[in-house]
Parts: structure tokens; C-alpha cells; sequence
């Protein structure tokens, strides 16, 4: 009867006839009422979304007249949807009974069917979704944070479907009909490296092996100018595959696929004229009752490996499937001999095993001849599972038998490798949390719940299920065991109680073990103790770690042991994971592995203290290098190791305050530079006043990192008032204070920061004279140069202003302190986006606003081979004015609007220094549009990510820069500081050492990333 379409203007079909929803406060009224999904809006917030800042003084009144006029739009048969309760107002409307719920669910049902096997089924379900696209959804509602996250989630589903399609009709075989949307797709959308994954391998299918590896070079070159970054792992290994050309690109999946046959077990009489009896480590065959979900291309690799090689091991972790996986192929085998070696408790009996799952008979002195006369003389699989108790013994027993016999193969099961001559290794990943793993959950679900069809937050909770168990499939199914008790909802939330929460596997599972926790304890009790002593040392580690940070927190028994060799051992043997594809190796072990070593560990607290104060030392160690030419390298190793620096600081708030204190303070710029400045301000706060006693050296070393961190957020007045408190603790005998300098520091530049000419010319000079003193260092009189340079600009004198900012930045680039650098560039362009005045204008061929984007080019470059993410913004809100002043006001209005929502998500101040372009110069920006014009460009620019924002400021920048190579006579001062600091640049290229990629302006710590949260 009803069907809101919600993607695009908003329409309402009522038994098949549109519905007139009047005027457009009624129809805002209904998006709101729809943005919410069904759920009460209580009053203020429908208010705000309907009215915004127009909201009327009654706002209960305003809304009743509201809701009666859409109840008579709606009509008799739909008016009674709109409800009141308790907690505010509803419209009654089930998911499919909107565009974008039927939108979500064929795109889940396109998921569905390709994870299934029926990739003609999934084209026709995102053939289907896909027009329902008509524009941005909920449009009447403009921008607003409250629809912001889910017009971002559909936006990035529907960009998703668009590549699931192509995926789909190229496992159909519609090669030509798919490398032609997907040209299209990704000159629509260049850095979604899927698309071209897709492109790529779709092109390679078709014949056109050369135009592939061109388009593989294309985006490697694209996202290496353009984003600074290598291609991400998919790439790689399709990269490598086309290069190999490895015949499994060519594989086009069926509807119905299957696993392969060995060609060679074709045609052939088995080995035993009957079956033997089952025997000890030999189970029937048979199929298990459940479903077997996401391995189909797992499948496809053990049956290519085994036709190469005659050894055949699967690799991986505990409770990854490798049983279920030798299981499924050796079904596809006629001759295949399953041996279940967990069931053998010693090495004296895995020969009589074997014989007797065989039906050989046993001779007691010498049983391995008829064995290898069973096996000889016919094509043979022999499927050896769990072996790694057993390794040593197993590997004597394969080598023996392949020696003697020709047509065997084996498929051996086991978290480390045989180590035989010859063997092929297959790891066994989990599976992935986006695709396999939530499919499998909601399977075995769906076994007890018959009929179930799972909601949206459902299946949000089923995705932090899956994250929180690695995408283990035995961990998977034993929380699909506690589902009925407990819900998806409560059974996300206890999975930190994992041993409590979890259930035990079905009768019929091919799982050895009860529970996940003794999978795991099998894997442990089989290491040596010294491997064992390291393992259960590192579960204190968060997003995970290097090999120096592991040997720093090696038990008392092992120091002195080669650490690398103990991590290799260990990821050999499948409980601790590697990350190759970072540089240096990072190491972490899966959040399932890390709860069961928190709970065997005999001595958790002194590993808790053990990884604290390795992050003591670490910080202490590359806080050394941030005011020196190492400090993009301390940065980088800063912020990659910010969950374990936020762990270490949780540990020292409960246990060494004054530590938490001096390694949060210590932070300063971190925190800054990461795009976390809340969460660092809290974290020294709280240090503080959990100390209250501290020596008064600590508290003012934190009072003055909570001064650096709040200028970054621009709050001008905590800046200052916090510098004037650290002065008050230094006292009057201040003049040999080690710290006097840093306060004034702070003191000037919270002064700058609230435009304040005269005290910040009296605090920048004060802080001269204390920076010109014998024995302080040369970062310090740059920062000196830089707030006398934009205190002067403040008190009008343009000339010399800038004359002591380009001092400061020569300064800076003789130490090497980049954020200066950066820093000056930034207010030199701010200079040059004032409104008032043309002595600037003389240069013909480069007008102020190309000059100062220039400017802020360099002072980008600068802040993103720093990882500043807060700094970065600041830059580009100077962009979007400077995007104006080159003649480009559109642009510059997406770009400011943008900026100021992902400010406004990290919480960093982005106007810092807009005193320096002095008033008026919004007009630049403000009245170069009609208001119309304006708010089109501020709602494109609200929903744009970080690479359309760097898109827009980059293309104002000139292509060709030789023209800034002009004499300060010809343009001035400003013109003079931009041929500066590209002479900079060239020097900082020529320098480098070879085989290090140059910061681009979109490197990694520029890209759109969510705001960081304690973990």
C-alpha cells in the first residue's frame, strides 16, 4: 500500500497513486521522519532537522501544525502511520517499504548469491538495486549531521554494488560487457582500487594481457603522484599473478561451481577392493550436515596445488577450517583416505594408523612395507589432518612414502609446515569479515531461527561479532551456538568474557576441540618454552608491533635470545600473524589468540608493566627527533604506534600517574599531528589531576602541552591561560627556568591566535630575547623569527613581517624543524589573502591568489610528510580562500565547507591564523556567489572526502612553476618567500635518499580516516 522513495526528492506512493506531501516543510518533516528508520524523533531534534536555525519559538506548537498538514497530504489509508509517543514522533514504515531499505537488502542478496555460487543470480539483484538511485538521498534535509554518517553509509554501498555488479557478470563470462563499465567506473572513481582490480583481471580474461599491465601501471603511477602511496595488497597480488601468468585468473566461476577433480582420478579403480573399517584416526567420509560458505576459491587452489606438487600442506591458525577444507576437496577425490591424526597420541602408533585406515595388514616387527605396497600402485590422496603435534614423525613417514610411491599425494592439515623437500604450503586465512564470515554466522543463525531475516542493526552486530572473532570460522560457529540465549546484540557486547560467552561445536563437527580456548591451548602446549614465554608476553600489544618492541618485553628467562628467530617460530606455527606488507615487518596476534595468552599468562601484570615501559622508551626515544630533520620518521613510528602508546598511558594513569603524565605531555605535537587533540587534552588532563602532588617541573611540562594542544584547536583563551599558569609555577626567578622559553612560546602564540597586535609583539619579543641566548637550540629562534614575523604582520607592518617569517623559515630549514617550514608558508599565504591592499598585485603573470596557493602547496607537502592531519586542514581552509582569489569561488566554498566538517569530526582548529589576512577577506568567497550558487557548492562540499578535498585545492595550482623563479624586485616579499620554498622543495628531492618515495600531499595520513578513539 505505501513506498517512500527517499533516493533522491522525496516521493510517497500510496496503493500505487503519488501522494501530494504540500509544501516543503511537510516534506522535510516526512525525510526526517524517514532519515530515522521507523524510530521516535524527539521534538528538538525533528525541529532542528526541519527548521534548522530558523526554528520557531514554539517548537511543539510549529510541529503539530506540521504533522496535521502531511497527515492530510498522506490521505486516509497512510495518515495514521504518523504517530506520537513517549519519546517523540514516528512514521511506521518497514525497510522494504523504502528505496533505500530495498536498496540495502538486493545489494545484501547480490552478496549473497555471489558468496553462494550463483553470480547471475547477484546480477540480476544489483541490476535491480542500482536505479533505485535517483540523487542524494534525503535531499530536502540539506546538510546536517544527523544524516551526514548515513548518506555516507548508502553513498559507499551503492559504490560497492556498482563494483559487486561487474564482479558478478565477469564470473558469468560477460567479459566485454563488464571491462567496459568498469573503464567507466574507474575514471568516475580513480582511487577505489577495486574497480581496477576488476578492470584489470577482466581485461586479462578477454585477451588483452598488454593493455592490462598497462592499466596496472597506470593506477600504480596514479596513486604514487597522486596519493603518494604503493597500490594496497589486492594489486600487488594480481600484479604478481599476471606476471606469473597463473592460469586461475583464467577461471570463470559457475553458477553452480564445484570443486575440481584431479584429472588423473578419472577412470581408475580404487585402491581397496572394499572399504576398510573405520579404524583409530579414520572416520567415514562423509559430507557435514552444515553448509560450507567462502572457501570456494580456497577450494580451487589446493585442487591446482596438488595437480603441481605431491605434498600439499594447509597452513594456518587454530580454528581457521583447514579440516573442513581437506574435508570438502577430499570429497571430490574417489581415492581419498582420511586420517584423523589428533586421534594418535604418540609417534609409535602413526604408522599402525595409518595401515589400519588402509586395511593393510599389520605386521608388528616391520608394518611400513605392505604399506607402501598399498599405496604404490595406484593414484592416491591421503588427507593427513592435525599433525602438528606430530611434525617430525609425520615428515619421516611422507618422505618415505612418496619415495615409494609415484601416483600418491598427500593433504596434510597443520599450523606449521612439515618441513619436507618439495612440500607446498597453502595458508588458510580467516575468513574475510566484509564478505564470507558474516554470511557464515548468519547461516548457522538462520539454522535455529527458521524463517529469520535479520534487521539492519542485526547485521551491524553480526559484522562486530566476526571483527571481534577474527573471522575464525570454529569462533563463528561456537557464537552462533549462544545466539538463541543471548541475541546478536548482547552476545557483541560480552565478547570480551570470550570463554563464558561462547558455545561448544554441534554434534557432527569435524572440530577436535570443545572449545575455541583448548583449539587454542592445543596450538600453545605445543611450542617450546621459550617461544611459549615470548607469546604469552605480547597479548598487551594493541594494533600490533615490531620486533624491537617485542624483544624489549622478553620474560627475564629468555633475554639475550634472538628475538627474530623466536617470531619466526612463532608465525611458523600459526599464533602469531605477519604483516609483510609493511616496512619494517609489523607482527599482532588475532584478538582471539591475544584473550586466551591474557588469561595463561602466569604473570599479566608484569607484562602489562613490561609493555609500559616499553612505551615509556619509546616515546622518550622519538620525541627526541620531532624538532630535527628525523622528525617525519618519529612522526611516522609516533603515530603507528598509537594504540600501544595509548594502552601504556591507561596502564601508568592506574599504576605510575607521573609517568601517564610525562609521556602524554610529552605528546604534545602527537596528539596534534594525529588528528586526536581531544582525546590527547583529556589524557593530560587526567594525568593532572591524578597527580596533584607532582614535582612542579611535571605539571608545568603538562600545563604547556595542554597550551600547544588547545592552540591547535584554536581556542585562543585556554592557550593563554594555560601558558600564564605554567609561568605562575616557574615563579619570578624565571631567567634559568629550562621551560621559561617554551611558556613564552606558548604565551606569544596564543596572543597571535587571538589577534591581539600589541601583546602578541611583547610576548614574540620577549620570547627573541630568551631564544637568542647562548645554548638554545635553533628550532627555538626559528619559532622566535616566526611570532615576531606574525605579530608585525598583525600590527600592519606587511613589509617587515615578512622579511622575519622568511628569516624564520631559513632557520628552520638549517635544523630541519618542518612544522616551521610549514608553518610560515601557511601564514605567508594567509598574508597574501588580504583583502586591503595591491602593493602585491605587481607581478603581472602571477596574481596573489596563484602565489598563495603555491604557498600552501609547500606548507601541505611539509604537514603531510609530517602525518599532521590538524595542520593539514588548517592549509587547506587557507586554500579554499586562495581558490577564490585565483578566480574559483566554487570551488573554494566546497572546500571551506569541507574542512569544516572534518574539523569538525577531529576536533582541530583550522583558523588560526586567519587574523593575518586581516577583516573582510571572507568577502572574497562570500560574495562572489549568489546565495543559491553558494548553497549547492557548501552541500557538495560537506559529503566530499579527503581526496575530492585535495583534488579541488590541487587543481588550482599552475602546471608549469618555473615563472616562480622571480626576484623579490620584480614581485615583492611574498612572490620572493614562494621561489624560496620551491627551492626548498628541490633541495629536501635531491637529498633524499634513493629508493624513498617523496611526500605527496595525499599521502596515507591524508586520507579519510574516522576519528581516532582510545582503545
Amino acid at each position: 500500500m505505501l513506498f517512500c522513495r527517499v533516493l533522491g526528492p522525496l516521493q510517497v506512493e500510496v496503493d500505487g497513486e503519488p501522494a501530494s506531501l504540500g509544501g516543503p516543510g511537510q516534506r522535510r518533516l516526512l525525510s526526517a521522519l524517514l532519515a530515522a528508520g521507523g524510530q521516535p524523533m524527539p521534538d528538538t531534534s525533528l525541529a532542528e532537522l526541519v527548521w534548522g536555525a530558523d526554528a520557531p519559538p514554539v517548537i511543539n506548537g510549529a510541529l503539530q501544525v506540521s504533522v496535521s498538514r502531511l497527515r492530510s497530504a498522506l490521505g486516509p489509508k497512510a495518515r495514521d502511520r504518523l504517530a506520537r509517543t513517549a519519546l517523540g514522533y514516528r512514521f511506521a514504515v518497514a525497510a522494504e517499504q523504502t528505496d533505500a531499505g530495498r536498496f540495502t537488502q538486493l545489494v545484501s542478496e547480490g552478496d549473497r548469491l555471489r558468496s553462494a555460487g550463483d553470480p547471475a543470480g547477484a546480477v540480476r539483484a544489483y541490476r535491480e538495486a542500482l536505479p533505485l538511485w535517483r540523487g542524494e538521498p534525503w535531499s530536502e534535509l540539506g546538510a546536517s549531521t544527523a544524516t551526514e554518517g548515513p548518506r555516507a553509509k548508502l553513498a559507499e554501498l551503492r559504490e560497492v554494488a556498482v563494483e559487486e555488479l561487474q564482479a558478478a557478470r565477469l564470473a558469468t563470462g560477460d567479459t566485454a560487457g563488464a571491462v567496459a563499465a568498469l573503464t567507466e567506473a574507474v575514471a568516475a572513481s580513480p582511487y577505489r582500487e577495486r574497480r581496477w582490480e576488476l578492470l584489470i583481471l577482466g581485461l586479462y580474461r578477454a585477451g588483452r594481457q598488454g593493455h592490462a599491465l598497462a592499466e596496472l601501471r597506470r593506477v600504480r603511477e596514479l596513486l604514487a603522484d597522486e596519493l603518494g602511496v604503493d597500490p594496497g595488497p589486492g594489486l600487488r597480488e594480481l600484479e604478481r599473478r599476471l606476471l606469473n601468468h597463473d592460469p586461475r585468473l583464467l577461471i570463470v566461476e559457475s553458477p553452480a561451481p564445484s570443486a575440481p577433480v584431479a584429472p588423473e582420478a578419472a577412470d581408475r579403480s580404487p585402491v581397496l577392493a572394499s572399504p576398510p573399517e573405520p579404524a583409530r584416526g579414520h572416520r567415514p567420509l562423509t559430507r557435514p550436515l552444515s553448509s560450507f560458505i567462502g572457501r570456494q576459491a580456497d577450494l580451487d587452489i589446493v585442487a591446482e596445488a596438488l595437480r603441481e606438487h605431491r605434498l600439499v600442506s594447509l597452513i594456518g591458525p587454530a580454528g581457521v577450517g583447514k579440516t573442513r577444507l581437506a574435508v570438502e576437496h577430499a570429497l571430490t577425490t574417489p581415492r581419498s583416505i582420511p586420517v584423523w591424526l589428533s586421534d594418535v597420541p604418540n609417534a609409535g602408533a602413526l604408522v599402525p594408523t595409518l595401515a589400519e585406515a588402509l586395511g593393510v595388514r599389520q605386521s608388528t616387527e616391520e608394518p611400513a612395507p605392505p604399506l607402501h605396497d598399498a599405496l604404490r600402485e595406484q593414484p592416491t590422496l591421503v588427507v593427513l589432518d592435525n599433525c602438528e603435534h606430530l611434525t617430525g614423525p609425520v615428515a619421516e613417514l611422507v618422505i618415505g612414502l612418496l619415495r615409494d610411491c609415484p601416483e600418491l599425494r598427500i593433504l596434510a592439515t597443520s599450523r606449521e609446515p612439515l618441513g619436507v623437500d618439495g612440500e607446498c604450503t597453502v595458508p588458510v586465512a580467516p575468513l574475510d569479515v566484509d564478505g564470507p564470515a558474516v554470511t557464515l554466522l548468519l547461516d548457522r543463525v538462520r539454522a535455529g531461527r527458521p524463517g529469520w531475516r535479520p534487521s539492519a542493526t542485526e547485521l551491524t552486530d553480526a559484522r562486530r561479532i566476526c571483527t571481534a572473532l577474527d573471522g575464525l570460522p570454529l569462533a563463528i560457529e561456537l557464537a552462533a551456538a549462544r545466539e538463541r540465549a543471548l541475541g546478536l546484540a548482547e552476545l557483541a557486547t560480552h565478547l570480551s568474557e570470550r570463554d563464558d560467552v561462547l558455545g561448544t561445536p554441534p554434534r557432527g563437527s569435524l572440530s577436535p576441540h570443545a572449545t575455541l580456548h583448548s583449539a587454542i591451548a592445543w596450538s600453545v602446549g605445543l611450542l617450546t618454552p621459550a617461544d611459549r614465554a615470548l607469546l604469552l608476553r605480547l597479548w598487551p600489544f594493541e594494533g600490533g608491533f615490531e620486533w624491537p618492541a617485542a624483544d624489549a618485553v622478553q620474560p627475564t628467562g629468555t633475554i639475550g635470545q634472538p628475538v627474530l628467530a623466536t617470531l619466526a617460530s612463532l608465525v611458523d606455527r600459526s599464533v602469531v600473524q605477519a604483516d609483510l606488507g609493511a616496512t619494517p615487518t609489523r607482527y599482532r596476534l588475532l584478538f582471539t589468540v591475544r584473550g586466551y595468552c591474557r588469561q595463561a599468562d602466569p604473570d599479566p601484570a608484569a607484562s602489562r608493566e613490561a609493555h609500559a615501559r616499553w612505551v615509556r622508551r619509546f616515546v622518550h626515544e622519538q620525541i627526541a627527533h620531532i624538532t630535527g630533520p628525523k622528525a617525519s620518521s618519529a612522526y611516522r613510528a609516533l603515530a603507528a604506534e598509537l594504540p600501544n602508546i595509548r594502552a601504556g598511558i591507561q596502564h601508568d594513569l592506574a599504576n605510575r600517574p607521573v609517568d601517564a603524565l610525562r609521556t602524554a605531555a610529552a605528546l604534545e605535537w602527537v596528539w596534534v599531528a594525529a588528528g586526536v587533540p581531544a582525546e590527547g587534552l583529556a589524557l593530560i588532563r587526567d594525568a593532572m589531576a591524578k597527580v596533584p602532588d607532582a614535582p612542579p617541573s611535571e605539571r608545568v611540562k603538562g600545563l604547556l602541552a595542554q597550551s600547544i594542544v588547545t592552540f591547535h584547536s584554536s581556542q585562543a583563551e585556554s592557550t593563554i591561560r594555560f601558558a600564564d599558569e605554567a609561568l605562575a609555577l616557574i615563579g619570578t626567578d624565571r631567567d634559568g627556568h629550562p621551560m621559561l622559553a617554551k611558556a613564552m612560546l606558548c604565551r606569544a602564540a596564543g596572543t597571535v591566535l587571538a589577534g591581539e597586535p600589541e601583546a602578541a609583539l611583547r610576548d614574540a619579543g620577549r620570547l627573541a630575547v630568551l631564544a637568542a641566548r647562548d645554548g638554545q637550540p635553533d628550532w627555538l629562534r626559528g619559532v622566535a623569527w616566526m611570532a615576531l614575523g606574525a605579530a608585525t604582520l598583525l600590527g600592519g607592518d606587511r613589509v617587515k613581517g615578512e622579511q622575519m617569517l622568511l628569516r624564520a623559515r631559513r632557520t628552520a630549514a638549517r635544523c630541519g624543524h618542518q612544522w616551521t617550514e610549514g608553518t610560515v608558508s601557511l601564514m605567508l599565504a594567509w598574508n597574501l589573502i588580504r583583502p586591503d591592499d595591491t602593493e602585491h598585485e605587481r607581478s603581472v603573470h602571477w596574481p596573489r591568489g596563484m602565489r598563495a596557493l603555491c604557498a600552501l602547496q609547500h606548507a601541505l607537502e611539509v604537514f603531510t610528510e609530517l602525518h599532521n592531519v590538524s595542520d593539514a586542514l588548517g592549509v587547506l581552509y587557507a586554500g579554499a580562500y586562495a581558490l577564490a582569489l585565483a578566480g574559483r569561488p566554487a570551488d573554494g566554498v566546497r572546500l571551506r565547507a569541507a574542512v569544516v566538517t572534518h574539523a569538525a569530526r577531529r576536533g582541530a582548529g583550522y583558523r588560526r591564523f586567519v587574523h593575518l589576512a586581516g577583516p573582510g577577506f571572507e568577502r572574497h568567497l562570500d560574495d562572489a556567489l549568489s546565495p543559491d550558487e553558494r548553497a549547492a557548492a557548501e552541500k557538495a562540499g560537506a559529503e566530499a572526502d579527503w581526496a575530492e578535498m585535495l583534488e579541488l585545492f590541487q587543481a588550482g595550482l599552475p602546471e608549469d612553476t618555473k615563472p616562480l623563479a622571480l626576484t623579490a624586485a620584480q614581485t615583492g616579499p611574498a612572490a620572493a618567500a614562494m621561489s624560496s620554498a620551491l627551492r626548498m622543495r628541490s633541495a629536501r628531492a635531491v637529498s633524499r635518499p634513493s629508493g624513498v618515495t617523496p611526500a605527496t600531499p595525499a599521502m596515507s595520513s591524508i586520507r579519510p580516516m574516522p576519528p581516532a578513539a582510545p582503545q
